[in-house]
């Protein structure tokens, strides 16, 4: 059986012969697809979007603090277009952290940790993917040549280095800095973008 938790990491593709098409009711979930005419069917990977989905978080509430707008599961759900159990989910080692605290009761929510300028992206990645590497590699091929035999080693010290890369890159930007730069892109085409930096 197929979880809600293993159906989010990977994308079903179906194959068709060519000129086939979908039924117009055609959908395709976790548990069940429509096979035609014996097509491939593949499993891929999809992107990690922890981090990504954190940073929304965290970027929301912080905004939100700033117009006195509450930050509940329910809003940043729908700000992401997901479920209220992910963002508690992503939550919750944000909190581990203190980059993020809640409340209960009517006036409850989700607020920062610590001042915006006092929260760095490279933080909330360690958070939310403590165990991300940047790329994976085959430890199943058979070691027989010199490129074979080092590949996975060989690729391990490259991941440690984009990583090191990539953690510099995330320590030099705050929330507060993310902020300033989404509402410079937005160029005061949202109204929301308006007050981002007021």
């Amino acid at each position: 059986m197929i979880d809600d938790q293993t159906a989010a990491g990977f994308v079903l593709l179906v194959t068709l012969p060519s000129g086939s098409q979908l039924p117009e009711s055609f959908s395709v979930s976790a548990l069940s697809v429509w096979l035609f005419q014996k097509p491939a069917l593949v499993c891929v990977p999809m992107m990690d979007t922890r981090f990504s989905s954190a940073l929304q978080i965290i970027i929301t509430v912080a905004v939100n603090e700033k117009n006195s707008t509450r930050s509940t599961s329910d809003v940043l759900a729908a700000k992401l277009d997901a479920k209220p159990s992910l963002v508690r989910k992503l939550a919750a080692p944000l909190m581990q952290k203190n980059i993020l605290v809640s409340s209960e009761g009517y006036q409850g929510g989700y607020r920062l940790g610590r001042p915006a300028n006092a929260i760095y992206l490279s933080e909330i990645y360690l958070a939310v993917t403590p165990d991300k590497k940047i790329w994976g590699t085959r430890d199943d091929i058979p070691a027989d040549c010199f490129i074979s035999s080092n590949m996975n080693e060989w690729s391990a010290q490259l991941s440690k280095e984009a990583e090191r890369a990539l953690l510099g890159l995330l320590g030099e930007k705050s929330v507060e800095d993310a902020i300033a730069e989404l509402a410079t892109i937005d160029g005061g085409k949202c109204p929301m973008g308006r007050t981002l930096t007021a």
